[in-house]
């Protein structure tokens, strides 16, 4: 069940919302209520027993091992063995899904979504944090499975995230306390990222796809111009940084409508001055995940070449969790090899224009978004080449026409909250808004509903850009 349909928005959310705080006083009740609420999210969306039995069993292997470690840590002589075995097991059923994927796309049957289940990255890397958290000492093992099973499949976290660490989970999950300014503030964080999907970035999808298939076919007659690659490569930036966001916001907002606080996922990336700034802002909770979790457990110490080795380790990782193919290997490793240069010349400080900064790191960002959108190392290779005029392709045709005349507006609505809004939103309001804060809160939620009313109408009408354009 995805967060932008109509069953979901009219009928799971205001039911479970409903059964959750009319049992406000019972907080184990809310508990099992919010436990059945996201257990049941994760089955409608699952479409097999595959996929639920995994989640199932992630949930029990990962908390008991989390008593295991506990155990084995009050022990005088403590060993790494149970927690190497736990976290062992968890990269084990990661690894054999995603490689079952792999084997299903040179013919095996049956199809990679019942394969893989849905949000598989983002659960196991929660059970692994957590076993860390216990070998640390950072969390005790949790004694009621209730907790823990909440804590891995709350479904607004569930499927795209953000990583919340348990121990900040745990205080939050059945506090008891019905905060209707919560409440409210939570459904505008929703409808905002509803509004960044369906408004921008599912408009934007059609042309992406289109422009990365002309690509991919290798033919004189069909091959794209430079132009026109061009603007797919910025597009597909703006388009994956708005799905990304989107679901970022609005698994923030839902948490919050249930009184949950996650932390923040994107951080204006394209602010950026560096590789090394936009990573810092830019799926900040995986990130700082592979930063807490990986880089303490191998405990190196922080000369030059072990810090290369960390990195090195680190990206190959990280790309690694994105898909497992050699696109995501490669742009693991290009992200190494320009963050370590980065390191080691001190190129922020070296470098003293802010514009040049920017455009560097936009570029260099955009570039390697074309890894993770390809589907083998050759169509990236085909695509560059289109993009930098080595292909013998042309320079301009009037299908760039055609598409700015039909993407102007998503387009420039998604250039202005990526580019322009970052920079206004840091300058305090003068004295003469700060007297109409009123108003100014008041033409704030007419614009909230508005949005909500046009993606209500946006997902009944199933409306896109590439309906029209076809």
């Amino acid at each position: 069940m995805a967060f932008d349909t109509i069953s979901f928005i009219a009928l799971f959310l205001p039911v479970t919302l409903l059964f959750y705080y009319a049992t406000v006083r019972y907080l184990k009740i809310q508990q099992l209520v919010l436990l059945a609420a996201s257990l049941s999210f994760y089955w409608l969306g699952s479409e097999g027993w595959l996929s639920f039995s995994t989640l199932l069993f992630v949930i029990g292997w990962n908390w008991l091992g989390g008593h295991l470690i506990e155990r084995q840590q009050r022990k005088k002589k403590k060993s790494i063995l149970p927690v190497t075995l736990i976290v062992g097991v968890d990269i084990l059923i990661f690894s054999l899904f995603r490689f079952t994927a792999i084997f299903q796309t040179n013919g095996w049957q049956p199809s990679v979504d019942w394969l893989i289940p849905l949000g598989l990255a983002w659960f196991i890397l929660q059970g692994i944090g957590y076993c860390i958290e216990v070998y640390l000492g950072e969390t005790a093992a949790d004694k009621n499975i209730l907790h823990f099973a909440i804590y891995v499949s709350f479904f607004p976290k569930l499927i795209h995230g953000p990583l919340i660490d348990f121990s900040k989970m745990k205080e939050q999950i059945g506090v008891g306390i019905f905060d209707i300014a919560q409440v409210g503030a939570g459904a505008q964080r929703f409808i905002i990222g509803l509004s960044k999907k369906l408004l921008i970035a599912d408009q934007l999808a059609y042309f992406i796809n289109y422009v990365f298939v002309q690509s991919a076919i290798d033919s004189v007659i069909t091959q794209p111009p430079v132009t026109l690659v061009w603007l797919g490569l910025f597009v597909n930036g703006v388009q994956l940084y708005f799905i990304l966001s989107a679901y970022a916001d609005m698994a923030i907002g839902l948490a919050g409508m249930l009184g949950i606080r996650l932390p923040e996922n994107f951080n204006h990336p394209f602010k950026a001055t560096s590789l090394t700034d936009f990573w810092r802002r830019w799926q900040m909770t995986v990130i700082s995940w592979f930063r807490k979790y990986f880089l303490r457990l191998i405990n190196l110490e922080l000369n030059r070449d072990q810090i290369t080795i960390n990195l090195l380790l680190t990206w190959l990782l990280i790309g690694l969790w994105f898909g497992f193919d050699w696109n995501h290997v490669f742009w693991g490793a290009l992200n190494f090899v320009i963050l370590i240069a980065e390191h080691f010349f001190s190129f922020s400080e070296r470098v003293h224009s802010l514009l040049f900064r920017r455009v560097y790191t936009v570029l260099l960002v955009l570039i390697g978004f074309v890894f993770l959108r390809s589907e083998s190392l050759y169509h990236t290779g085909q695509f560059l080449g289109d993009l930098f005029w080595l292909n013998n392709n042309g320079f301009y045709d009037a299908r760039v026409a055609v598409f700015l005349r039909e993407l102007w507006l998503p387009l420039l609505i998604g250039v202005y909250l990526m580019f322009v809004h970052p920079f206004l939103k840091e300058r305090e309001y003068s004295a003469k808004w700060k007297k109409q804060a009123q108003w100014l809160r008041f033409g704030q939620m007419i614009g909230i509903i508005l949005l909500y009313i046009l993606c209500l109408l946006f997902i009944l009408l199933d409306f896109g850009l590439g309906q029209t354009l076809v």
